[in-house]
């Protein structure tokens, strides 16, 4: 594989880990709290020794989970939190410089997303059953990435992306 094709693999991937860490981090420390009667706020609350887990095993992602421990959840937090991640760790050097959102409307990063989400909505109260960490959802993604149901999924959707184009 060409080294420029190789590149835009690892950075294809390492956007979709930047998603599913902060997905991850609500999926497990999403905390609801009364502000007043009746009015709820969510916000990511991790303990102490779940950052100093992410220190040891994904000191990668501590930056992002910092950011947003403690902070009111919403949908603009979370995509700024993602996206602000990338742009910082990864542009100028996997991506190159100027082409993130680029990089955000590829076919790969597209497909890799719809295929995560149907992923965490697929296993939802098995990963509520059971605490895994980043790297046990790392893992368990890539599996199911390999199974039949995800390669059939995998092409309907690459069909349906080509569909759109012409």
């Amino acid at each position: 594989m060409p080294a420029e094709q190789e590149r835009f693999h690892k950075a294809v991937a390492a956007m979709l880990d930047s998603v599913m860490f902060e997905n991850w981090l609500r999926f497990y420390f999403l905390r609801e709290d009364e502000v007043s009667e009746g009015k709820y706020v969510l916000s990511i609350a991790i303990p102490e020794k779940g950052l100093d887990r992410i220190r040891e095993r994904f000191p990668e992602f501590l930056s992002m989970a910092e950011e947003l421990n403690g902070r009111e959840l919403s949908l603009d937090v979370s995509r700024n939190a993602v996206c602000n991640f990338i742009r910082d760790h990864y542009e100028g050097d996997l991506i190159p410089t100027g082409s993130v959102a680029a990089y955000f409307d590829t076919h790969a990063f597209q497909i890799g997303l719809q295929l995560f989400n149907i992923w965490v909505q697929a296993y939802e109260k098995a990963l509520e059953q059971n605490f895994l960490d980043f790297a046990g959802w790392q893992n368990a993604f890539t599996q199911w990435c390999e199974s039949e149901q995800a390669v059939q999924i995998r092409d309907e959707l690459k069909a349906e992306l080509l569909r759109h184009e012409h």
